[in-house]
């Protein structure tokens, strides 16, 4: 077979798929063939657009890094819904695949330089306020981007952005209604109210047997438990592995060496340079010619900082004499950063070449990282040395704990071939649980079909805690529960739902004149803050002098009446730049919003 599939491989044929795939490499790189013929079919279509579920994914990632961002160690990814944040992924990307859609068809286009400019100019790109590569790739990395997608759905937030502006800007206040805004603004209405508390009426309202029990033969799905299931696992326990490592003297050395070299890569060096740029005007025989000169003035006794504002290219430095400041090793290119980190403190470099032309570098000062002794450290090496031999212990048993799981008949026969322990851990559901269920891969392969119905033994799962792999011991299916254990909580829905209605019937009465209530006043302006609940406040500023009527708001019913309008004269508003601004952004609101329900309405969605 080898023999067939080597002489195959000299035939026209295969030299012309070697061709093609190198052809593809150099138009557009290795993602292509990865991504070439292959792939899953689209989640969601929009327009034109396709949504695949590796870009659900992406954003629901993206969802969760910035919820840790916001949260910091008090995050707990179970505490968040999986499936809010994947509708709201989702609901995202067809929002911005609806409007990239009518980018599209607006033949709005995005610049191969500006998104070269942009990318350049992002922060997160950027060491010491230059952009880097490697932190330009490592940062695409850790979201999940190569390089060609990320320049792709810029390029799309690009044209989006443009679209969004054009929509925005293209509506504008005038004075005249800048100045209405304002009058409808500072307009006051006496507004006199009461309310009517649905919890002050629950005591009244009373529930038969009847009908509880005919709710509770309507609602059988609400009555429901989750589907639950326990699980008997075994594996290596991180803690526990850390806590049977042995420390030795040498480990200690070692680590504290390891300690200093770490120490000195912190170390921040001050200095100052002066760059003379090979560019189009000037040739690197040239631009070396020019610095050479530079450093026979520097040698002749010139003052660095003043030589630097005459001659150097940085226009970030030249006007401060060359100030780099404080920086530590990263900062830099390559070349000019081992120049600068083999310097002694007052020493001048000769010229160093680097990409961007030719350096002097001037080194002023050397700031060394803050060295604790050996006793101080002792007790945080070793835990780190405990923590590194776990770790290392782990990823050796890893392949052997899979091993056993694939071919072993029972999470006995895994644990005993170990010598480890088995065991169970509490009921939990899809959502949420406990201890090795406290993680979600846990929990999506406990209810996965072969190992929740056929009993079969988990693949390697590693947790926070450790290494592990597990079987289902017990499973429940939902079970209705039974109408005595509900019975408390059926009866307090029936009395609120009586409750609400009375309150209801009491609100109208007292709104059409038929009943009599105890009613608070108050002079309020719209955007105003009071007691007064704010649906009803809304509903206050739409009826007419005199008008009466009911609001349902969250304790129960408000009855508003309006007793007086006084609105302020069209002449004594002014409409200055503040007044117009307010109304533009508005108005610009407004336009954005329409555009975006339109443009939702007007594109094909297929999900």
């Amino acid at each position: 077979m080898l023999q067939t599939m080597r002489d195959n491989a000299q035939g026209i044929v295969a030299k012309i798929i070697v061709f093609f795939i190198i052809f593809v490499f150099a138009l557009w790189g290795v993602e292509s063939i990865v991504n070439l013929g292959g792939g899953d079919d689209a989640a969601i279509k929009v327009g034109d657009h396709e949504i695949y579920e590796a870009d659900i994914q992406r954003v629901v990632e993206q969802q969760k890094a910035n919820l840790r961002r916001q949260f910091g160690e008090q995050f707990d990814e179970n505490l968040f819904n999986q499936d809010l944040l994947r509708q709201s992924a989702i609901e995202q990307l067809i929002q911005d695949s609806v409007e990239q859609e009518q980018a599209r068809r607006l033949d709005i286009y995005a610049a191969s330089s500006l998104v070269d400019q942009t990318i350049v100019s992002i922060p997160a790109f950027q060491l010491d306020g230059r952009f880097d590569k490697d932190q330009f790739l490592n940062v695409l990395r850790m979201n999940g981007w190569t390089p060609m997608t990320f320049r792709e759905n810029l390029a799309g937030d690009i044209k989006t952005n443009q679209l969004r502006q054009a929509v925005s800007l293209s509506d504008f206040a005038t004075p005249y209604q800048a100045r209405f805004n304002g009058m409808l603004e500072g307009q006051l209405r006496t507004i006199s109210w009461t309310s009517v508390n649905v919890n002050d009426l629950m005591a009244s309202a009373e529930v038969s047997e009847d009908e509880v029990k005919q709710y509770y033969d309507a609602n059988q799905e609400r009555f429901k438990t989750p589907e639950t299931v326990k699980v008997r696992y075994t594996g290596f326990d991180r803690a526990a592995i850390e806590a049977q490592q042995e420390v030795s003297e040498e480990d200690l050395q070692s680590a504290y060496k390891d300690y200093l070299s770490d120490l000195g890569k912190k170390e921040q060096r001050r200095s100052r340079h002066i760059l003379i740029e090979v560019n189009d005007d000037r040739s690197d025989a040239d631009a070396l010619a020019r610095a050479q000169e530079v450093e026979a003035k520097l040698k002749a006794g010139g003052d660095f900082a003043a030589l630097a504002k005459e001659y150097s290219d940085d226009i970030g430095s030249a006007s401060s004499g060359g100030e780099l400041g404080f920086v530590g090793h990263g900062a830099f290119a390559t070349e000019f950063e081992d120049k600068l980190f083999s310097m002694n403190a007052g020493d001048v470099s000769e010229p160093v070449k680097t990409e961007f032309g030719y350096h002097i570098i001037n080194l002023e000062e050397v700031k060394a990282a803050d060295t604790e002794s050996m006793a101080s450290k002792k007790a945080e090496l070793e835990n780190w040395i405990r923590s590194e031999k776990a770790k290392l212990f782990i990823a050796e048993q890893a392949q052997e704990l899979g091993n056993l799981a694939f071919s072993a008949g029972s999470i006995d026969e895994v644990a005993d071939s170990l010598g480890l322990k088995v065991q169970e851990s509490q009921a939990f559901t899809r959502d949420s649980g406990d201890g090795i269920a406290a993680n979600e891969n846990v929990r999506q392969k406990a209810f996965a079909e072969n190992i929740l119905l056929d009993r079969e033994l988990s693949d390697v799962v590693e947790t926070d805690d450790g290494l592990y792999v597990f079987t289902v011991s017990e499973h429940n299916e939902p079970t209705t529960l039974p109408m005595a254990v509900v019975r408390a909580q059926i009866e307090t829905t029936l009395k609120r739902e009586k409750a609400t209605s009375l309150a209801e019937q009491q609100a109208k009465a007292v709104a059409s004149g038929e009943a009599e209530a105890e009613w608070t006043q108050l002079t309020t302006t719209f955007a105003q803050g009071n007691d007064l609940p704010r649906a009803a406040q809304a509903k206050a500023f739409g009826l007419a002098k005199g008008q009466s009527e009911s609001v349902r708001v969250p304790a129960g019913y408000t009855v508003v009446r309006v007793e007086d309008i006084q609105t302020p004269a069209m002449d004594d508003v002014m409409a200055d730049e503040d007044s117009l601004a307010r109304e533009d952004a508005r108005r610009a609101r407004i336009a954005l919003v329409s555009f975006r329900k339109w443009s939702r309405d007007n594109t094909e969605v297929v999900q």
